[in-house]
C-alpha cells in the first residue's frame, strides 16, 4: 500500500516537507494539517502589529496539486496507535509517518492582561483590543529579536508612543560588540526607553515594579520574553523539555518513535546549536523530507548536518542590523547596519517565501541550506527500518 505521510503545522517547515515530500515519492498518499487556511508569515508578526492588516497566502496556493489540505484544529495525537484527531473530523486519521511542525504559538505568561506577537490570533487579539484607542505608554519584556524589532517597528509606526523595552540581560546579547553598539544608539536616537540588565519584582495590571523598587507605568504590555510549543506535544506522551519541544535523535525523529519526524520550533536536540527561528525550520523541513524519503526507499539516513551565517533585525521600516556569525552561531565582529541591513532584512523575508513557491513549481528540489557542525550520533540510536501498515 502506498505510506501515508501526515504532517501537523503548514508553517515554513511544514510547507516546504510536504512539496519536497510530494516530488520525491509518487506513491505516497499526503496530507498536511492546518487550523488557518492562511500562511501565517511569522517573521512579519511585529509588522502587522505595528501597521495592521497585511495580505494573507493561502496555504493551498502554496502546495502542490497532488498533497491533501485538512483545515482543522489538533486535539489529540496518538502516537502509539499512530493517529491523529482534528477537531470537526469525526474519524481518526491514520499515518505511517507524521512530521510534526506546530511551531511555537505559546508565551511564558507573566501577567493576565499581557499581549503577544508570536501568533497570528494574538496579533489579531492585540489589534482588536486596542483599534480604538492609541496607546501612550508601550512596554516590552524582552530584548531578543522579536522585542527589538517590535519596539523599533512600533516607534515607526506609532513615534508618540514612549516606548521601554525591558530584559534582564544586555540588549543585544547575542551581538558583536559593534552590533550592541549599533543596536544602543539606535534605540537612544529614536526615544527607545532601555531597561536592560534589569530584574522585574512583579507586574500589576497597569505598573511594573523592578527589583529596586523604581516603577514603570503602562498602557499596553507586550510579552516577548520566551516561547513555548504545544501543549498537545506534552500531553501526547512525548519526551518534552520546559518549553514543551520534543527531544528528537539527530535524524530529527522522536527519541520514543522512529516514524515521528520533527521540524522547527517544535523540535529539540540537546548539546546542538539548534535554535528557535525561520532560520532553523526551513532546513529542518528540507531534511526530513529527503531523509523519510530516504527511509521510505530503504536507503541509507544520513545526521542532520547545519550551520548559521548570520542573523538579521529589522529596525522599523528604514534601518537593520545583519549580524555575521561563524557556524556555531557566535558572532564575527563583523555587521552591516542601516539602509543596506534593512534591505537585506527584507530580503530574506521574501527569499522564504520565495523558497516555498519555488519548491511548489520546481520539478526538482529547490532549497539548500548551509551544512556543516553534524549533529554527533547518540549511543544505541541508528536509522531504524520501519514497516508500513497493509
Amino acid at each position: 500500500m502506498k505510506p501515508k505521510i501526515l504532517i501537523l503545522g503548514a508553517g515554513y517547515a511544514g510547507i516546504l516537507a510536504a512539496n519536497r515530500l510530494d516530488k520525491q515519492l509518487k506513491d505516497a498518499e499526503i496530507t498536511i494539517v492546518s487550523e488557518s487556511i492562511g500562511f501565517k508569515e511569522k517573521i512579519r508578526f511585529h509588522e502587522l502589529a505595528s501597521a495592521g492588516t497585511k495580505k494573507e497566502l493561502k496555504i493551498k496556493d502554496l502546495l502542490r496539486t497532488r498533497i491533501s489540505f485538512l483545515q482543522g484544529k489538533v486535539k489529540k495525537i496518538l502516537p502509539i496507535e499512530k493517529s491523529v484527531l482534528v477537531e470537526g473530523n469525526p474519524d481518526r486519521i491514520n499515518y505511517d509517518f507524521l512530521v510534526i511542525a506546530l511551531g511555537s504559538s505559546q508565551i511564558r505568561p507573566i501577567q493576565i492582561s499581557e499581549n503577544s506577537i508570536q501568533s497570528k490570533e494574538a496579533v489579531s487579539e492585540f489589534l482588536k483590543k486596542n483599534q480604538h484607542r492609541e496607546i501612550q505608554k508601550l512596554c516590552i519584556i524582552g530584548a531578543g529579536l522579536t522585542g527589538i524589532e517590535m519596539a523599533a517597528e512600533w516607534k515607526y509606526f506609532h513615534p508618540q508612543s514612549a516606548v521601554t523595552i525591558i530584559d534582564k540581560n544586555e540588549l543585544g546579547a547575542s551581538f558583536s560588540k559593534k552590533g550592541k553598539e549599533y543596536l544602543r544608539t539606535f534605540m537612544l536616537e529614536n526615544n527607545i526607553n532601555i531597561l536592560d540588565n534589569t530584574n522585574i519584582e512583579k507586574v500589576s495590571e497597569n505598573e511594573i515594579t523592578l527589583i529596586n523598587q523604581d516603577k514603570l507605568l503602562f498602557d499596553c504590555f507586550i510579552n516577548c520574553s520566551g516561547f513555548k510549543g504545544s501543549d498537545l506535544l506534552k500531553e501526547a506522551g512525548f519526551q518534552t523539555n520546559t518549553q514543551n519541544q520534543i527531544y528528537v535523535d539527530p535524524f530529527l525523529r522522536s527519541r520514543q518513535y522512529p516514524n515521528v519526524f520533527v521540524a522547527g520550533d517544535s523540535a529539540y536536540l540537546e548539546n546542538s546549536i539548534l535554535r528557535m527561528g525561520c532560520v532553523t525550520a526551513l532546513p529542518m523541513g528540507a531534511y526530513i523530507a529527503d531523509q523519510l524519503t530516504n527511509l521510505i526507499q530503504g536507503k541509507k539516513l544520513s545526521p542532520f548536518s547545519f550551520q548559521f551565517v548570520g542573523r538579521c533585525v529589522s529596525l522599523g521600516r528604514k534601518e537593520g542590523l545583519i549580524q555575521f556569525t561563524y557556524g556555531d552561531d557566535r558572532p564575527k565582529e563583523r555587521i552591516i547596519k542601516g539602509r543596506w541591513g534593512a534591505i537585506i532584512k527584507e530580503l530574506v523575508n521574501r527569499f522564504t517565501i520565495f523558497s516555498l513557491k519555488m519548491e511548489k513549481r520546481s520539478p526538482f528540489r529547490f532549497y539548500f541550506w548551509p551544512k556543516g557542525n553534524p549533529l554527533q550520533m547518540e549511543k544505541n540510536i541508528s536509522p531504524k527500518t520501519i514497516s508500513i501498515r497493509t
